[in-house]
């Protein structure tokens, strides 16, 4: 059995190699075979083939991160059974180097065929899920490669149920070249860093398709849910369009918007030619949670020119099995939350009233961030890859999405207004695209170029200030330039509630602190993370946070907890602080000046809202 079996694996190899010569000529090219027949236990079968290697080993690898999440994920542990052989069907000896690393011994000039077992349930991370629905692949988690191969074409063949259907952002087989059959489960990519960037989703799902101004997209949804897929494609063709206030071209010439409908799942990454999305499934009908999808979507989209086009230095190209650093994810990141919004506003697909709540919960977070005091926006880029989250990143970091959106801000205003209105930070990225796409890069200097480029002033200490220090915000006199301010409601207007800085889980026997704002009255009084609270002035703690007791309290007023650490019953005094009664809003000023009107427009792009506007219809 085993001399049949190998026999076969020889005739395969063969026949693979003529193809290979038959559909590049001269031109080297990596096969690659995907095979998911055991989906229901999250099995996936990897074969891949290389052409001749002119050194005596071949190290293969997989990388430690994915594109567009600077994390080290080390999913090389799904990795089992790896074995190689040459095109005689030969096995050849290897051994691991490391941890991302096979080494194959006598490579030198033979082809050499690599097969291994991939385990693939890692959903949430958006790497690799394999069930029996569907199995969603980013290469980069999945299919291993040599340096030398790297910039060499790569054909991917899935072997899938028949009722599966693949789609993905690469090339199909028949479209790429005339020589081949269509092949539905069949895709190209010109080399190993398109392909990691190309996400494939081949399974049971919803998919739609269509063509604006002459580029083709497509929607493709894997799991049930309350989403209105028509409504999502009738806003997508929207959202497409409104580039072109940025940008000046598009990139690509085929784009596909991925949708995961899940129970657990959760997030988005960017990638060259698609974006994949998680969201829970019935988190899409309320006008709320769609809201967040299609600014999500957007968020994506973005990055298609913002990361995929023009890439901070330390970041081209990519360095697959190490941290790739740079003091720029700020932008990469903070910059395109700013822009989606650019997009949303011009496209009618988000009102300004929802824009301007927006703005509101993001001043809101920056006024409860004590990390902006600790941390730099530049140095949460260059951390970024140490980032945990959590109690001590809340009082000591900052985050490049929401502060990066920040310094994206305050840039915009100090462009538009340096310039009476002809130029903006669409400018500035605009430029990136036209001058600094891959391979080229950019840094801080290049940046401070096209600042002075585009408004003849020096932003050397600008740059100082907000990006290497910490950001000194008045909100009120940055507002006032559109025409807006910030308010806290009408009635009981300056009341205050009383505060502790403290926010909470309900547990089996209480309230487990979950973070504690430095400096906040329950910091001062020694409170800290996980500690449980069980009483207030002596009474059982049974509600499931602290709101309905606090009502009994006012601003100044001292109140004992006690809770337990360490299994120890502890009780300390807390003089209670004080916070605004009702949420913050961003408003329009009544007496808004034409100038602050027009600056709102040139913005936005939408024109100054009216007070009594009403929330986007559904």
């Amino acid at each position: 059995m085993a001399k049949i079996s190998l026999f076969f694996r020889t005739c395969i190899f063969f026949v693979s190699t003529c193809l290979t010569f038959y559909v590049s000529g001269s031109h080297a090219v990596v096969l690659v075979d995907i095979t998911v027949d055991q989906p229901q236990h999250h099995y996936a079968q990897i074969t891949i083939e290389f052409d001749k290697f002119t050194s005596a080993q071949a190290n293969f690898h997989l990388p430690t991160w994915r594109t567009g999440r600077y994390q080290i994920i080390n999913l090389a542990n799904g990795i089992r059974n790896f074995s190689a052989i040459d095109s005689q069907g030969n096995k050849l000896e290897w051994q691991k180097l490391d941890k991302d690393t096979w080494q194959v011994k006598d490579a030198l000039n033979k082809k050499i065929q690599i097969s291994y077992q991939v385990y693939a349930n890692q959903l949430g991370q958006r790497t690799r899920h394999i069930d029996d629905s569907h199995a969603f692949i980013d290469a980069s988690t999945v299919v291993m490669y040599s340096e030398i191969a790297r910039d060499q074409k790569h054909i991917i063949n899935l072997h899938v149920p028949v009722t599966w259907n693949s789609v993905s952002g690469l090339d199909s087989g028949h479209e790429f070249s005339k020589e081949l059959t269509h092949k539905p489960h069949q895709f190209i990519a010109k080399n190993y860093d398109v392909l990691v960037d190309s996400p494939i989703e081949t399974g049971i799902n919803e998919h739609h398709k269509f063509v604006i101004e002459g580029r083709d997209y497509e929607l493709v949804i894997w799991g049930k849910g309350n989403y209105d897929s028509a409504k999502m494609v009738a806003d997508l063709k929207v959202l497409v369009q409104q580039s072109k206030y940025i940008w000046q071209g598009y990139p690509f010439k085929r784009y596909v918007f991925m949708v995961h409908a899940t129970s657990g799942a959760r997030g988005a990454t960017e990638h060259l030619n698609s974006t994949i999305i998680q969201r829970s499934r019935f988190k899409f009908s309320d006008r709320k949670d769609y809201l967040g999808f299609i600014a999500t979507a957007a968020h994506e989209f973005v990055h298609t020119w913002n990361v995929k086009q023009y890439r901070p230095k330390g970041l081209v190209p990519y360095d697959y099995q190490k941290e790739n650093y740079s003091t720029l994810l700020w932008l990469s990141e903070g910059s395109t939350s700013y822009l989606q919004d650019q997009l949303l506003l011009r496209g009618d697909l988000m009102s300004s009233k929802e824009f301007l709540e927006g703005l509101a919960k993001r001043i809101t977070g920056y006024i409860h961030k004590p990390g902006r005091e600790s941390q730099t926006v530049a140095e949460a880029s260059f951390n970024k890859w140490l980032e945990e989250g959590g109690d001590y990143d809340k009082n000591h970091s900052v985050n490049i999405y929401s502060e990066g959106f920040l310094v994206s801000w305050l840039l915009d205003f100090s462009i538009i207004e340096k310039t009476a209105l002809t130029k903006s930070y669409r400018d500035v990225h605009n430029t990136l695209y036209r001058n600094y796409k891959i391979p080229k890069s950019f840094d801080e200097k290049d940046l401070l170029i096209i600042l002075n480029d585009l408004t003849n002033e020096n932003y050397q200490t600008w740059w100082q200030e907000n990006v290497h220090g910490y950001a000194q915000v008045d909100f009120n006199t940055l507002l006032a330039k559109a025409g807006l301010t910030m308010s806290y409601g009408e009635k009981d207007k300056n009341k205050t509630i009383a505060w502790t800085g403290i926010a909470t889980k309900k547990v089996t026997n209480g309230l487990q602190i979950t973070s504690v704002e430095k400096n906040s009255p329950a910091w001062k009084a020694g409170l800290t993370l996980e500690d449980i609270i069980v009483a207030v002035d002596g009474l059982r703690m049974a509600d499931k946070d602290l709101s309905t007791r606090l009502k009994n309290f006012m601003p100044n007023d001292r109140m004992s907890i006690t809770f337990f650490r360490r299994d120890e019953l502890v009780t300390r005094m807390i003089i209670l602080g004080e916070t605004p009664k009702d949420k913050l809003k961003v408003v329009p000023l009544e007496q808004a000046s034409d100038a602050q009107k027009a600056f709102f427009k040139y913005w936005t792009g939408i024109e100054f809202p009216n007070t009594k506007e009403k929330n986007h219809k559904d």
